[in-house]
């Protein structure tokens, strides 16, 4: 027994692992042996005691290490792009590219929000001869268009992006009152539609702004121009009241002649949907400093 006991006074704690498997069963042989008399009980205790401090400080210690690893996250940028000089468009381009599709997604750290599917409560349009207003909608496609080209320009504050979107839908209701070009249309119900190969142009002025010591730049104000390209179908169901004869006609015009009703259109669209992008963009820029992207 005593040359058992003398065995485990020459155990030292600093020859286990601070971790909690070889802690369980380390405790687990010294609770054995206390149970058999093969081992001094105070001994036992006071052992079982500092490896109990010894893994309580170790968590303690891991927990500290993930919290700076989270601060450490938060505090650094949530996106990142290559460095490019004013005026170099095929290095801006390539940065742009880059970060579009993340500019859509979420990122709960920073409050952006997914934007595919958008969801849309109101859009609404007050053009001279044509009032409309469109309910929650819901589009999609933004997430399948990508960037074509984008310009940066240091001195003039600006930017500007060029987007190709293949395909976008949307769907919701409606409430339009005037004249679609040439024909009187009036009428509120649901209403969807779908087009093909959209180009937006996007163009953009920066403001710079202070925030630790750094600097940091974000969009001011924007302007979008939009040309449908290869087809747009109109469904606007209930037109008139439900009059059929007026409802089709109207739908027959917009369909065969649906690049000048976008043209008619689709700013009001455009420019809101713009506006949550604009948005999530601006949460992302804020956590980039302008020196970490301009060479």
């Amino acid at each position: 027994m005593e040359k058992e006991a003398s065995q485990v006074t020459k155990i030292h704690p600093r020859t286990f692992e601070v971790h909690g498997l070889q802690f369980i069963l380390q405790r687990q042989r010294c609770l054995d042996l206390l149970q058999k008399s093969r081992c001094n009980s105070t001994f036992v205790h006071a052992f079982l005691l500092l490896k109990e401090v010894k893994y309580v400080v170790a968590m303690f210690s891991l927990v500290v290490l993930f919290l700076c690893a989270i601060a450490n996250v938060l505090s650094g940028p949530a996106i990142s792009l290559n460095q490019c000089k004013s005026g170099d468009d095929a290095c801006t381009t390539a940065a742009a590219k880059a970060a579009y599709p993340l500019v859509l997604e979420a990122n709960e750290e920073i409050g952006a929000e997914d934007l595919d599917p958008m969801y849309l409560s109101v859009i609404e349009g007050n053009l001279s001869i044509l009032k409309f207003k469109l309910f929650n909608t819901t589009i999609v496609g933004f997430k399948s268009c990508s960037v074509d080209s984008a310009k940066y320009n240091e001195e003039e504050s600006s930017a500007q992006v060029v987007i190709l979107c293949p395909k976008f839908t949307m769907h919701g209701s409606y409430d339009i009152d005037g004249r679609l070009i040439v024909l009187p249309v009036k009428g509120n119900g649901d209403y969807s539609l779908e087009s093909l190969d959209y180009k937006l142009k996007v163009d953009m002025e920066l403001r710079t702004i202070t925030k630790d010591g750094k600097s940091y730049r974000t969009v001011k104000t924007y302007k979008v121009e939009a040309e449908a390209q290869s087809g747009v179908s109109y469904d606007f169901r209930n037109l008139f009241n439900g009059q059929k004869d007026l409802a089709d006609a109207v739908l027959k015009f917009a369909n065969e002649n649906w690049k000048e009703v976008a043209n008619e259109v689709q700013d009001p669209v455009f420019m809101t949907s713009l506006k949550r992008i604009i948005k999530n963009a601006n949460k992302y820029l804020k956590t980039l400093p302008i020196d970490e992207y301009m060479a």
